[in-house]
């Protein structure tokens, strides 16, 4: 009993992708990460049914003749049995002829008002419910479904009727997730219908009323419509912050419903973002990962990828869960039936086996690795074969061949199986391109990692000895543990120059402060930590500290100094909590040269006279006071 319940408004989302590594072509540079029914017999019998108006419902036999001789009178038993909507869904019996104890009966499978019958010959027989027919029967209701069965060779009949008890349906509320986004000073209105859907057809209805949330008041009227105002609350916002309104409201019946608002100091880009589960015969993307699991990964969890990337680009990126909000097309896939939460755009694709028919093994493909082409090029034929294959079968909105290339982001999603048989690496992606390919693991670091690609981002190395690369012992070019574009479990941070590159904090220069480099100069700068939303930050301390570095040991112009706290959101492994870090932004290459780990610790650059020391922190502003120095 799941039907849908459709929310007839528009809203506006978004959503990206990356990687890293080699193998195969792209759209741009590419990079790895190296992460661990029944016959339908009609037999010329008809079927019927009809509610018992007039009684209780209460069982009833029907009568036919038997092939014995006229003047004995037969009569036929067993022809009755019953069901409930709710609970017991089949039930079987055995008709009987008192006067012929052989008789024969009519064998096949019948369709029915509610459901279907199979009878055999010696007149056993079998009811099952069809839970969508019977979905309209209302809890009070009782129903009869009755089927004419032919009884021996002499054109006589008997019925077979099944009572049925019908079940109260629980109504269907499915709003979109948020319902809408406001955008303070710019978008301050929103309006739409909302819909309750009952297959009974006893649904509530709506009650006009006014709710007021913490930053706007929602109207209902009784037909669904609604109206979503922001308040004077919404002003109080800082910039780049975002957040969300839940407002509850009450039904006819007295249930109570309630719709959430996403509002906003900044309209995000937003960014579509399609799944593409590749499938193998005995390994499936979703083996450990299914549907919810990743829309809780991308857009549900506190710290899923569509936050993070709105909380490290300080509001100015979103992902965007439906490229087109029509539930009725192929790619627009629940996790749980009807549930929006769960739901995000995919398309399932099964990898063909070029030589023995049927959908490849994981097995197969390994066994064949001599042979080169598909077999040995890291899943990106497989890829190419799937973008092919939902433009041959697949349609959009306008009816037209899917073109995965409509996505922003396309992620294909190998199984796990795929990665540990070195059929597919755990990501790759291309940089500043389209398209990611992951392995399925249960934490979104590595589709997050691949997806800041996408963005336009390489990786976060370690530079121990700053000497401007990553080449030396003990160094890598994504060794950094405390960023996503690092190498590290549940990491959910850009390093304040990866936010630099991107252009974040060009519309808020209170959030970076620069230190000249001047000879002989002293400054203490106190700098709140990089995990700090927009919505956390004071917004009278710096959160990026910036030191110029002219001539430094690496070859770059500034040091990137990051204070670092736990954070639900974006530092959920507590990666580097309570020390300085200091970084270097060679291009798009983010390289970390020194951890501060305790006040009193320096980093020094002897090439420029420059000493960068962690002096102390504050747990109430979440902040580190940092001193720069240059030598004369």
């Amino acid at each position: 009993m799941t039907d849908s319940l459709k929310l007839l408004t528009a809203i506006s989302l978004s959503v990206f992708l990356s990687a890293c590594g080699g193998g195969g072509s792209s759209d741009d540079s590419s990079e790895e990460t190296p992460v661990s029914s029944d016959s339908g017999s009609d037999s010329g019998s008809g079927s019927g049914s009809g509610s018992d108006d007039d009684d209780s419902g209460s069982e009833s036999e029907s009568e036919g003749d038997s092939d014995s001789d006229s003047d004995n009178t037969s009569e036929i038993s067993g022809g009755t049995g019953s069901v409930s909507e709710d609970s017991e869904t089949s039930t079987s019996g055995q008709l009987i002829d008192s006067a012929e104890s052989n008789q024969s009966f009519e064998a096949g499978n019948f369709q029915g008002s509610y459901g279907t019958l199979e009878t055999t010959a010696d007149g056993s027989w079998t009811y099952t419910l069809d839970s969508d027919l019977a979905d309209p029967i209302e809890g009070t209701e009782l129903v009869v479904d009755t089927f004419t069965i032919g009884v021996g060779n002499a054109g006589t009949n008997t019925t077979i009727s099944i009572s049925i008890t019908g079940y109260d349906d629980a109504y269907t509320f499915n709003p979109g997730s948020p319902l809408a986004t406001l955008v303070v000073d710019s978008k301050t209105f929103a309006a739409g219908t909302l819909l309750l859907e009952d297959i009974d057809g006893n649904t509530p209805t709506f009650v006009e009323s006014t709710v007021s949330g913490n930053y706007g008041d929602f109207k209902l009227f009784t037909d669904g419509d609604w109206e979503y105002s922001l308040n004077a609350a919404a002003n109080g916002l800082k910039d780049g912050e975002s957040t969300e309104d839940s407002l509850t409201f009450q039904l006819s019946d007295g249930s109570t419903q309630s719709v959430t608002f996403s509002v906003v100091t900044i309209e995000p880009t937003e960014s579509s973002i399609v799944f593409i589960f590749m499938n193998f015969s005995d390994a499936s993307a979703t083996d450990t990962a299914d549907i919810s699991d990743i829309a809780n990964m991308v857009f549900n969890n506190v710290d899923s990828l569509d936050k993070a990337y709105q909380e490290n680009s300080l509001g100015q990126l979103k992902f965007l869960r439906h490229r087109i909000g029509d539930n009725s097309l192929a790619h627009y896939c629940y996790g749980e039936a009807a549930n929006e939460a769960s739901s995000i755009d995919c398309v399932s694709y099964d990898i063909p086996d070029s030589q023995e028919g049927g959908i490849l093994s994981v097995d197969n493909a390994v066994t064949r690795a001599s042979q080169g082409g598909e077999y040995t090029d890291e899943g990106f034929s497989w890829r190419d074969d799937a973008s092919q294959w939902a433009q041959d079968n697949l349609v959009d909105e306008n009816n037209s061949p899917l073109d995965l290339g409509d996505w922003r982001h396309r992620v294909f999603i190998y199984p796990s199986a795929a990665k540990s048989a070195g059929l597919v690496g755990a990501g790759i992606a291309s940089v500043g391109g389209k398209w990611s390919m992951v392995a399925a693991y249960t934490d979104q670091v590595i589709m997050g990692h691949e997806l800041g690609h996408n963005i336009g981002l390489s990786h976060a190395g370690n530079d121990l000895n700053n000497d401007g690369d990553t080449n030396d012992s003990g160094e890598s070019e994504y060794g950094t543990d405390g960023t996503l574009m690092g190498n590290a479990w549940q990491s959910r941070l850009f390093g304040s120059g990866h936010r630099e590159y991107m252009g974040w904090y060009d519309l808020f220069p209170e959030y970076s402060e620069t230190v000249a480099q001047t000879a002989g100069s002293y400054e203490e700068v106190q700098i709140q930590a990089v995990e700090l939303t927009a919505g956390e930050l004071t917004g009278t301390l710096p959160q990026q500290l910036k030191v110029e570095s002219v001539g430094s040991s690496n070859g770059e112009n500034y040091y990137y100094v990051n204070y670092h706290v736990a954070h639900d959101i974006l530092n959920p492994a507590s990666h580097m909590e309570g020390s300085v870090s200091i970084h270097y932004l060679d291009n798009r290459l983010f390289n970390h040269v020194s951890e501060l780990k305790q006040t009193g610790d320096r980093f020094t650059d002897s090439n420029i006279g420059l000493t960068i020391e962690f002096k102390s922190m504050d747990s109430d502003t979440q902040s580190a006071l940092i001193s720069v120095s240059y030598s004369e």
